[in-house]
C-alpha cells in the first residue's frame, strides 16, 4: 500500500505575512478613526487572526493611547476586537 497523503484545506493553517499584515492594517485603521475623533468605539467583527494579532493590536493601541479589547463569548466563538477609549 502506497502512502496516503492527507487532502489540505481550501485555506493554509498558517497565515501568510500578507494575512497578517493584511489584518493589522485593519486594526490601525480602527485606531487611527478613533485618534482622530471620527468614532467613539469601533467594533470588528468575526475579524480574522484574532490569537496571532491580539499583542501587536495592543501594543498600537496603546502607543496610540486607546483602549483595545478582545470580546469572545465563548472559547470556540468567533470573537470581536473593540478599539475605543481607555477604560
Amino acid at each position: 500500500m502506497e502512502d496516503i497523503e492527507p487532502t489540505p484545506f481550501p485555506r493554509a493553517l498558517e497565515p501568510t505575512d500578507d494575512d497578517v499584515e493584511r489584518a493589522l492594517s485593519q486594526i490601525d485603521a480602527a485606531i487611527a478613526l478613533v485618534v482622530r475623533g471620527a468614532a467613539v468605539r469601533i467594533r470588528l467583527i468575526g475579524f480574522p487572526l484574532v490569537d496571532v494579532l491580539a499583542g501587536l493590536g495592543a501594543a498600537h493601541a496603546q502607543l496610540a493611547g486607546v483602549g483595545f479589547q478582545i470580546d469572545r463569548l465563548a472559547p470556540t466563538a468567533a470573537a470581536a476586537m473593540i478599539v475605543g477609549p481607555l477604560v
